[in-house]
Parts: C-alpha cells; structure tokens; sequence
C-alpha cells in the first residue's frame, strides 16, 4: 500500500462496521466481508475522537471544548503512531471524515501543515457532508426543505425570513444562546412538522439516530467476550456520539472552518468535498452555498465552472465542478452517509480522488 488514510467521525467504529471498512456485521454478530472497503488502495486507519467517544474515555474537565484542542490531541497521535509503526513513514498520507468533521478536519490539517513535519506526506482531505459554514448552511435547511416537498411555499417564505435574521447573528457574532435561538426554531419547525429521516429522506428513521438497528449490531458485535479479548475492551463501554461530548463543542458549532481551508488550498494540498443529495442535515445546497463564496486563488475559476454528469457505464450517478486542487462532487441517491448508501460508488470516487 502506498497510502495512509485516517477517518474521522463520532465514533469511527460507524464508519468501521457501516460504512467503508473491510468488514460488515451480520444479524448473528459474525463478520462478513465488505467488498468496498477504501482499503483496496490505502491501508486505514479509524480514528475515536474528540476523546470520550468510542473507547476513549475521558473525565468532565478532560473533554475537549474547541477544534484547537482536537488537533492538538490529534498531531500527538500522529507522531506517537508514526514513531510506533515507522514502516508508515513517508506514505501518502489523507484524512477522511463527515458531518461535524467539517470542524474537525480542516483544523486538523491547518495543525500539520503548520509543523511541516518530514514524517507526514500530506496529499489531502476528504469531507463528505461536512458542516463547514453555518452563516450559509443555516438557510438552505428551508430551500432543500422547500425543493424536495416536505415544506410548502408559505411555510417557506416565512422560514426564510427566520433563517435571515439567524444569518445577521452569526455574521456580527452574537451570543451563543441568541443564535442557537433563532437558527434551531426555523430548523426545528421544518424537521417537527415532518417524520422523515433527516439523514436520508428517502428511507425511514428508526430510533433517536434514525440508524438504531445499524448501531445495535455494532454493540452486540462487540460486547462478544471473544472480541472484547482480542480489542482489550474487557469491562470498558463503547460510545458512539456522546452528549457530554457534544456538550462541551455546542457553542463552537456556529463557527465556520472556511479559514483554515483557504490555507489549505493555498498549500496545494488536494480538497475533495462531497455530498449525498439525499442529505438534508448537512445537504449539498449549503455546502454548494459556501464553496461559492469561499475566497481563495481560484475562486472565480471554480465559480465559472459548470457542473458535469458523473457516470457509471451509461447511467448518470451524480455530478461535479472542480478547479485545480479543489472538488465538489455531489453523489445522487445517497444521503449523509455515502459509502453506506453508494458503497460502490463512494469507492470509486476515493480511488480517483487518490489517484488523480
């Protein structure tokens, strides 16, 4: 293998055993092979972060409360790994995650790049669905709202009206009590008035994640006594998202990430950013919202270009823009989590996105 790639999400034991690792787990708890895995090209790596999530346990002052401290944690990871598996050494080196990895990730990659560390070759990111920028994906939770049926044209208009008032508070950097105020009454109106899968509208939500019977075959797997043997995990309990957790980076969430991605395109470092657009957590509207308007080198370039069809043999699977080091893609019939929905799609799209 000539690349290293880490994933990022709550607990990455989700997107181990859901997404794009090597194996699934079937109802009797045994494993099954997945045939696209993201491995074909990469080893991975799964990484349990912020600390308290997974396995990882912390104590209530020990949790993180801002992206600072995540790279932080992250970077000494890193180089105690590398100093532990020296074999991984000089890989191409790639960090993948979703969702609120949009926090995550481009802090992270601001952090390495910073300390231009000879161990580390840094190629690129990968975010799928990522809340990057709040003051522009705010608002499209009414427009995708609107666009795909589950609001109607009143209801829009005057959730639209809503969402602008939410936009002014985080773009003069209001009190946290006030915008989480003002942009969770609109959101909440559309998603209460409505019972579908907000991470995917097309299928049904089933339990408080919408994915309970997914995540409880992760828990029987490993509350296995031969598995807990073998992972050292004897007595220890597995957290997926954690409220305390969540807790302590809430009043980060209206922060946008977008600087220390403008730093990272200007590095040269490659950027892939893609969305399921059956998404509406984290759907593509907003995300197409703050590409558009992200200020880099080549942000007219990128502004110009038109969208073209991606293709599977004759059937058009989803569609993209690009300029120079930056991608967009948007993958059709997916939702928040795309190799689970599109597995053999969200494969190919790695590998080309690693290869060139």
């Amino acid at each position: 293998m000539k690349h290293l790639f880490v994933v990022i999400i709550c607990s990455s034991l989700l997107g181990l055993f859901e997404e794009n690792g090597p194996f699934k787990i079937n109802n009797d708890t045994t494993l099954r092979t997945n045939p696209f895995s993201w491995n074909s090209k990469a080893n991975l790596l799964f990484f349990d972060q912020p600390v308290g999530t997974g396995f990882s346990h912390a104590g209530h002052g020990d949790l993180v409360r801002s992206e600072e401290q995540v790279r932080e944690d992250f970077y000494s990871f890193l180089t105690q790994f590398f100093a532990k598996f020296p074999q991984f050494i000089g890989r191409g080196f790639y960090i993948s995650g979703e969702s609120y990895a949009g926090q995550y990730i481009p802090a992270i990659s601001r952090k390495i790049l910073s300390k231009n560390n000879p161990k580390i070759n840094f190629k690129g990111i990968a975010i799928g669905n990522g809340w990057v920028d709040p003051y522009y994906q705010q608002p499209a939770y009414g427009e995708y709202a609107f666009l795909n049926g589950l609001i109607n044209q009143t209801e829009y208009k005057i959730l639209s009206n809503q969402f602008s008032i939410c936009q002014v508070l985080i773009k003069i950097g209001s009190p946290y009590f006030l915008k989480a105020h003002f942009c969770d009454q609109p959101y909440e109106k559309i998603v209460g008035n409505n019972t579908f899968n907000v991470y995917n509208i097309k299928q049904p939500c089933i339990g408080d994640g919408c994915y309970e019977d997914q995540d409880q075959k992760i828990v029987n797997f490993l509350s296995r006594t031969d598995v807990q043997s073998l992972l050292g995990t004897q007595k220890r309990i597995q957290n997926a998202c954690v409220n305390d957790v969540y807790a302590s980076l809430q009043k980060r969430g209206f922060r946008s990430s977008t600087q220390d991605l403008q730093v990272i395109l200007k590095s040269g470092l490659k950027v892939l950013i893609y969305n399921g657009s059956l998404d509406y957590q984290c759907n593509y509207i907003g995300n197409e919202q703050w590409l558009e308007n992200l200020q880099w080198n080549h942000q007219t370039g990128y502004v110009k270009q038109e969208y073209s069809s991606l293709f599977k043999g004759d059937q058009i699977i989803g569609k993209e823009k690009s300029a120079v080091n930056l991608k967009f893609q948007i993958i059709f019939e997916a939702g928040h989590m795309v190799p689970m929905d599109q597995p053999e799609i969200a494969l190919e799209m790695i590998n080309s996105f690693i290869e060139n």
